[in-house]
């Protein structure tokens, strides 16, 4: 792959802070442009050797931009350059974004953390639970609007083995007409748990989604537009590409027997080209780094981006704090693969609450979230730190490609 592209600021302008953003070097922010030629070398490698197509990175240290790297083909077959604004499929980094809404309904008093998911959604009314005998009891314990943050519902996902496994499977989430028809079925599932005693991954923040719809009145798509997207200038962000964007939309990949790259979802036939109905709160929106960066500083200056104020300062501290007194399960299989040891989950984000136990550089309290074709993004409060990678492959688990990403980060800081 010989397409690159290195930007330092996009040439638009971006206000990651409370003024417009001047260039500057990384070392003007305690980093070490030496030191990310490393990151660089070891990112286009893993495009170079043939285990991506391509490879976006980019680094905001103290609300300056001082990294944003472009490499590789957005489409193989046609030589199709990846581009600083391509759009990415964010997948399970709809989560965070989805939270965040819920949330903000959270601060108008339209629900408390603590309320019983049946008093908004009563299809969730004496939930049942299965074990791995396939024995179906009622749950002694209702599910709380917490519990969806916090991924403690008991509510599965399609992924695994096993009978109750398959019954989430079989709702094949992408043919559901809409959110309302998709979480009729998920409310009629048995849990895998008695809510609010362990964690797992799953269809959660999908409800959250729907609830977001109910508490509104409004449809999930246009609740994101109007109240996020539109007043943080996320101009990029979509659950289906508009007609005029296909050219930006990047192809993602698979890969064979051979370990050779081949497509899994082309832009002429995708899902995301198509007339989407179902905005899935857990995995339907698509966007660029640009976007998300713009989500991500948000977050970091306390809810608030070029003067427009999303959340509260304590809402975004009770987010990212760990909600979890047990260890959630990032076993690292199937699509779920950032480390395991040393972190808990918030309120949408997982949170480092023990650095030496992860086993990568970080901070504790860094918190973020990643995506099914290998997106993924932190913030580490304690740096002033937000980094970010957009690839489009599944699975991705095996490269080991987000904490390579993850460390060569933290290597480059030099203050």
């Amino acid at each position: 792959m010989k397409y690159h592209f290195l930007f330092f600021l996009f040439a638009a302008g971006l206000t990651f802070s409370q003024q417009k953003i001047i260039t500057e070097s990384p070392e003007s922010v305690g980093f070490s442009s030496q030191r990310l030629n490393r990151l660089n070398y070891k990112m286009h490698k893993f495009v170079d050797d043939g285990k991506i197509s391509s490879v976006q990175t980019a680094i905001i240290r103290r609300g300056k931009l001082i990294h944003f790297d472009t490499y590789g083909y957005s489409d193989i077959d046609s030589k199709k350059p990846l581009k600083e604004n391509s759009i990415f499929r964010l997948a399970s980094m709809t989560k965070p974004i989805v939270s965040v809404a819920l949330m903000m309904l959270f601060e108008e008093g339209k629900f408390n953390l603590d309320d019983p998911l049946e008093k908004y959604i009563p299809w969730f009314k004496n939930p049942k639970i299965m074990d791995s005998k396939g024995t179906i009891t009622p749950a002694k314990n209702k599910i709380k609007i917490i519990d969806l943050l916090r991924h403690t519902s008991g509510i599965g996902s399609d992924g695994g083995i096993g009978y109750i496994n398959s019954l989430y499977k079989d709702i094949n989430r992408r043919k559901q007409e809409n959110n309302k028809i998709l979480v009729k079925k998920i409310s009629e599932l048995p849990l895998y748990f008695e809510p609010g005693t362990r964690w797992k991954y799953g269809l959660s923040t999908t409800v959250c989604g729907y609830l977001i719809e109910v508490l509104s009145g409004i449809p999930l798509n246009k609740y994101l537009e109007s109240k996020i997207f539109k007043p943080l200038g996320m101009k990029d962000t979509f659950f289906e590409v508009p007609a005029g964007k296909y050219e930006r939309f990047v192809t993602s990949y698979t890969i064979d027997k051979n370990q050779i790259l081949k497509v899994l979802d082309h832009p002429s036939g995708s899902f995301w080209t198509k007339k989407v109905t179902l905005f899935r709160g857990g995995g339907g929106l698509v966007s660029t780094m640009k976007d998300y960066l713009i989500f991500c500083q948000m977050l970091l200056n306390n809810g608030e981006y070029n003067k427009v104020k999303i959340l509260g300062r304590k809402t975004i501290e009770l987010m990212t704090s760990n909600h979890t007194t047990y260890t959630p399960n990032f076993d690292g299989k199937g699509i779920l693969s950032i480390p395991n040891l040393g972190k808990g989950f918030g309120l949408g984000f997982s949170v480092v609450t023990n650095p030496a136990e992860t086993k990568i550089l970080n901070s504790k309290g860094t918190y973020g979230w990643g995506g099914a074709f290998g997106t993924y993004f932190q913030i580490d409060p304690k740096e002033k730190l937000i980094y970010v990678i957009m690839i489009q492959r599944r699975p991705y688990a095996s490269l080991k490609l987000r904490e390579y990403f993850q460390n060569l980060v933290y290597q480059s800081i030099i203050d």
